[in-house]
């Protein structure tokens, strides 16, 4: 064999050996659990019978095949892409079946966060569902739906969600009624003769006069506000505005899905209209209502506030398009100065050009100011190993690819390096260091061919460690990640620091020891054309053969069969104690309906023998009860009643379950919304309120009170109470992997992941905890407070004084193997204050999470950190 046949053999050889290496990365790589993953192959076949087999696809995609490999269609889900529409109250995940002409062939929800009953009306709705079948999202129109009569919010955000998921891009149907004349003539321009749409900016329209005048402009907030509920529903609001494009001139309802009388309140209070004039569009994008002393409208506090927040979401919306636009000029900018340093590098190295001292130090400090610091685009191990894994960004970040295809191809094939001496900016700090000879030390060759060994050393348990551990961070074994600003981490941060100071007194110390990157480009260059076999190749191949022995030892497989997958979530819900409840029940050969009765009958039960809201329990037979005589109840009252007396104690008297006559007067009993109450009638009620006036009998199973006007109010643990109930029920038919929530509290049988909502902002999460044989009940002011005499009011009353106490606990959260004692415990320490619950939390030793108005976060000893 000729020299230069054996020189192109042994080429083929490293670049065969770099695709090994990049293959057995990808093959490494588990596939990331998503609802896709834990699809059984029945589930699979309810849509393509003829399935045997699926497989993870493309953008994150399910694959069906037949027994022969062949592609029958394939599967995906709307979240995460469509989780920011929301129905009535939440997202909808929705599972949906394609054939290979991408067509719809059919689709089922798999979770919801929406309202359980308007999403428990769609699943299995046979008309519902068949209004999906033959659409193309990709191509055509959204279709006309039936069979959602009660639950339009939610057909329509998962008619939404699936085309999201589909095209990138989706069409509000919330309000598809176009803008009519007559409503902008309303909107403050009654000399309107027409309008037209303001291009560039989505959703604005520019009103027409008599002779062609601008009068000025018109908006709607949908669909920008199509996902900001009131009580019931999205508001679609018109807003007139001035020439100028910025100031309001007036606003009005055009649609709404709220509560007719809760919108009727709104729109009479002119007022209130006015008072949302008073910002131009600019300052609506970044209104914080608490400083704007923006208040709701008195008895339609959230209508008023969803109409606000979607008029904020309007211009938030317009500010962060025209955001987006110089985002990507500056982008646009970024990829083109990128190109241009990649051909610099290919002229510097093939031309004398690199030869001129002076010419080279201006392309170092190009290289360290601009592809560097400004850029941030260096090559590293990370890089190439998330390629490896996931692919080539070349629709993302083409510059970046073909920079790597240089540094990788062109000393392969040409024998020269433009990555590593033309194009590196961490190279180029080096060698402008280096440029103080009078610190150099001098290496000795002993020490030089040593040392040199280190960089293929770090590559080879860099790459050993990245099959091992797919999830590793790479970017911490180089100091590339250190270049980008604002970004870098310290670890990488030491290494770049450490590697510019070595350089002073070693040139280009870090890229002849230390850098795992350089190895890898050293391994693929061809030196000359006389080039053999070195003892690069002969370690490059025991790494590879080590690499593949392990992935076939420890596979990540990602072709998924029946018996590999989850077990499947089976979801009953209901409505009770004036709320929702769900139960999740991970397993198979589950009896629905039969469970949906007996927690339906226990649930029913409950509310009407110990809920003071139903006249038939025993709780209001006792408060009806004008004596001081002792009166027989229920062990089951005498017991929760017992514990909540233990916490009056405990809380001196903070939390009192005689609290009954109180929450009644502000509005929160069974009577319903009351006169704000006066000093007087507090004073007279606080005599009828103490829990000390309450005697328990235990051996008789008796309950007296001193005062005969006394009442109980149970509503702080009877949710709590019931999430154990139905825990029973569940256990006495063999289950023990579920999750049941009622009204917010949780219990958790087996481990399950659950999200704490953020006080401050409920539509995101405070933090995401795992829940394993235990309860969380979650307390907060956030979903309580009302509005009296303009001013939110909290739910907590003070049995002392009779009026809402000033808040210092936002969120109190409490982990206890009992519901009842985790519902129990999270009121009584939102009554005491942040004080006093730190306190008692230790003192009791309970797991507990405090959350103050100011954002602050506390969390007990015993607490899951």
């Amino acid at each position: 064999m000729s020299p230069r046949a054996q020189t192109w053999l042994l080429r083929g050889w490293r670049l065969a050996a770099l695709a090994c290496a990049a293959l057995l990365l990808h093959r490494a790589t588990p596939p990331r659990e998503t609802a896709l993953t834990r699809l059984t192959l029945a589930e699979v076949q309810a849509f393509f019978p003829q399935a045997r087999q699926f497989k993870a696809g493309p953008q994150e995609t399910l694959l069906a095949q037949d027994e022969y490999g062949n592609r029958v269609g394939r599967l995906l889900t709307t979240s995460p892409d469509a989780d920011a529409i929301l129905g009535y109250s939440g997202p909808t995940n929705v599972l949906v079946a394609l054939d290979n002409q991408e067509r719809i062939v059919g689709t089922r929800i798999l979770t919801s966060e929406d309202t359980p009953d308007h999403v428990d009306k769609l699943r299995d709705n046979a008309a519902f569902e068949r209004g999906f079948k033959d659409w193309r999202p990709t191509s055509q129109p959204a279709p006309k739906l039936e069979g959602y009569a009660g639950s339009t919010l939610t057909a329509l955000a998962i008619e939404e969600s699936i085309q999201k998921r589909l095209s990138g891009n989706y069409a509000s149907l919330r309000f598809p009624t176009p803008l009519k004349l007559e409503e902008i003539k309303e909107a403050g321009f009654p000399e309107a003769v027409g309008f037209e749409p303001n291009t560039p900016r989505l959703g604005w329209n520019l009103v027409r006069g008599p002779g062609n005048t601008h009068l000025g402009f018109v908006v709607r907030t949908s669909p920008s506000g199509d996902e900001v509920n009131g009580y019931a529903g999205p508001t679609d609001t018109l807003i007139a505005l001035a020439t100028d494009g910025l100031t309001l001139r007036k606003v009005l309802i055009r649609e709404t899905y709220d509560t007719t009388d809760y919108v009727d309140r709104v729109r009479a209070d002119e007022e209130y209209h006015k008072l949302l004039t008073k910002w131009t569009a600019r300052e609506w994008a970044t209104l914080d209502f608490g400083k704007a002393r923006l208040e709701g409208v008195a008895g339609a506090t959230l209508t008023s506030y969803a109409m606000a927040e979607g008029i904020k979401r309007r211009f938030a919306d317009d500010t962060r398009q025209s955001g987006a636009e110089a985002r990507r000029r500056e982008e646009g900018a970024r990829g083109l100065a990128l190109w241009c340093f990649l051909l610099g590098g290919l002229v510097m190295t093939f031309s004398p050009l690199h030869g001129r001292p002076g010419l080279r130090l201006t392309w170092q400090l190009l290289l360290v100011g601009g592809l560097g610091l400004w850029l941030g685009q260096l090559l590293s191990l990370a890089l190439f190993a998330g390629w490896a894994r996931h692919g080539l960004g070349w629709s993302q970040a083409s510059g970046l690819v073909a920079l790597g295809a240089v540094a990788l191809l062109v000393p392969w094939a040409a024998r020269r390096q433009p990555y590593c001496h033309h194009l590196c900016p961490h190279g180029a700090a080096q060698e402008l260091l280096g440029r103080f000879r009078g610190l150099h030390l001098h290496v000795p060759t002993r020490w030089h061919k040593r040392l040199s060994i280190l960089p293929f050393a770090l590559l080879a348990v860099v790459f050993l460690a990245a099959l091992a551990w797919p999830g590793m961070n790479l970017g911490r074994w180089e100091p590339f990640d250190a270049w980008a600003l604002g970004a870098a981490t310290l670890i990488p941060l030491t290494l770049a620091a450490g590697g510019l100071v070595a350089a002073l007194f070693v040139p280009q110390g870090f890229c002849k020891y230390a850098c795992p990157t350089g190895a890898l480009l050293k391994l693929v260059r061809t030196p000359s054309e006389s080039d053999r076999w070195s003892a690069r190749d002969t370690g490059a191949a025991a790494i590879l053969a080590i690499g593949a022995a392990f992935t076939a030892a420890f596979p990540a497989e990602n072709i998924h069969l029946a018996t590999t997958s989850e077990a499947p979530i089976t979801e009953i819900h209901g409505a009770a104690f004036g709320t929702t409840w769900t139960v999740k029940i991970r397993g198979a050969s589950i009896d629905r309906d039969l469970l949906n009765r007996e927690i339906e009958a226990e649930l029913n039960r409950l509310e009407f023998s110990l809920s003071h809201w139903r006249e038939s329990s025993a709780t209001s037979a006792f408060n009806r009860a004008d004596t001081t005589a002792p009166v027989g109840v229920t062990p089951e009252l005498l017991e929760l009643v017992g514990f909540a007396r233990t916490l009056s104690a405990k809380t001196r008297g903070s939390y009192d379950v005689t609290v009954a006559p109180l929450t009644a007067a502000w509005s929160y009993g069974p009577a319903g919304q009351q006169p704000t109450p006066t000093d007087a009638a507090l004073a007279a009620l606080l005599p009828q309120v103490g829990w000390e006036q309450l005697t328990l009998d235990l051996d008789r199973a008796m309950l007296s009170k001193a005062h005969p006007k006394l009442a109980i109010d149970l509503g702080s643990v009877l949710q709590g109470y019931a999430d154990d109930q139905v825990a029973t029920i569940l256990r006495r038919h063999g289950q023990h992997d579920f999750l049941i929530e009622i009204g917010g509290e949780l219990l958790a049988s087996g481990r399950w992941n659950v999200g704490i909502e953020d006080p401050f902002n409920p539509r995101k999460l405070l933090a995401k905890v795992t829940l394993t044989d235990t309860c969380l009940s979650p307390s907060g002011l956030y979903r309580a407070k009302r509005q009296e005499a303009g001013k939110p009011v909290s739910h907590i009353l003070s049995p002392k004084t009779g009026r809402p106490v000033a808040p210092t606990v936002e969120l109190c959260c409490v982990w206890h193997p009992s519901g009842l004692r985790a519902d129990g415990w999270a009121t009584a320490l939102m009554s005491v204050g942040w004080d006093e619950a730190k306190r008692l939390a230790e003192e009791e030793g309970l797991a507990v999470w405090l959350v103050s108005p100011k954002g602050e976060v506390w969390k007990s000893s015993r607490s899951a950190k």
